[in-house]
């Protein structure tokens, strides 16, 4: 029995959104250079990064008002344009927790777990 590889998610292979999540990472680079955080820090980073995931999936699912990124209201947008963005915003903040955790892998490999003496 043959298996495919590609696994496939609303028109997304799963290749695609690793190579989203990749991206992401070299953003961060990009914006924050190298980070060598401990343990404790890595978390506090990831769970912040987790917390505006979940504030997206709370204010997707009790219909909230959309706040551009001023924090202003949006009142005229239609409901289903609102939740659309929501969905998407939700997703971005997704692909960021993961580059988050990508990037303390990268961290611990290159502290706590390497070969140093």
């Amino acid at each position: 029995m043959e298996t495919n590889n590609k696994l496939i998610v609303n028109n997304k292979t799963m290749e695609n959104i690793l190579e989203e999540i990749k991206q992401e990472r070299f953003e961060q680079n990009a914006k924050w250079g190298e980070q060598n955080h401990n343990l404790v820090e890595w978390i506090a980073i990831l769970s912040e990064e987790v917390g505006e995931a979940s504030k997206e999936a709370v204010d997707f699912h009790f219909k909230n008002p959309y706040k551009n990124a001023h924090g202003e209201r949006q009142e005229v947008l239609e409901n289903d344009v609102v939740q659309q963005l929501r969905l998407k915003d939700y997703r971005m903040e997704l692909i960021q927790v993961c580059a988050v955790a990508v990037q303390m892998i990268e961290s611990l490999e290159r502290n706590e777990l390497s070969n140093k003496q």
